[in-house]
């Protein structure tokens, strides 16, 4: 699938001819997005699926939330190294957040790896929105959305 674009991209770009300054004539002015093809609304219900899993809670940065008796509220990512999700990656790459977590203080979490808290739990960053992609986003994708974070509760190390 992602040949045949790519072959249909060049193709494109081989019909102008040099010096042709590939103006679009203008239409109709703005309007509602075009609907994402098949494969891409996968890809984004892939990564939504997992905020509506039982036990995720969702918090924006600078959001506080209660994930069972935890208060937790993300302050900033660190590091995002997330694959992007139009590209099939051999490492799903990281995402570090500075969060600040009750009975903690401030403290680093990332995506792959739970971080203990009191009580012999720990918490769990489940899912990061929206994803990453290596070109822009499709049309009907915002690419400005502010970052989500999905928080669950699982049992200690």
């Amino acid at each position: 699938m992602r040949i045949l674009w790519l072959l249909a991209a060049l193709a494109g770009c081989a019909g102008a001819s040099p010096g042709s300054n590939n103006v679009a004539a203008p239409g109709p002015g703005p309007g509602p997005a075009p609907a994402l093809s098949e494969e891409y609304r996968a890809m984004v219900e892939s990564v939504e699926r997992r905020f509506r899993e039982p036990g995720v809670v969702t918090a924006r940065l600078n959001e506080e939330v209660a994930v069972g008796a935890v208060r937790v509220r993300p302050l900033a990512i660190l590091e995002d190294t997330r694959c992007p999700i139009d590209v099939d990656c051999v490492h799903g790459g990281n995402l570090r957040l500075r969060v600040a977590v009750s009975g903690l203080g401030e403290t680093e979490m990332d995506i792959w790896r739970p971080l203990p808290i009191p009580g012999g739990q720990a918490l769990r960053l489940n899912v990061v929105a929206p994803p990453r992609w290596s070109r822009p986003p499709p049309p009907g994708i915002d690419p400005n959305e502010a970052p989500r974070f999905g928080f669950s509760r699982v049992a200690g190390n």
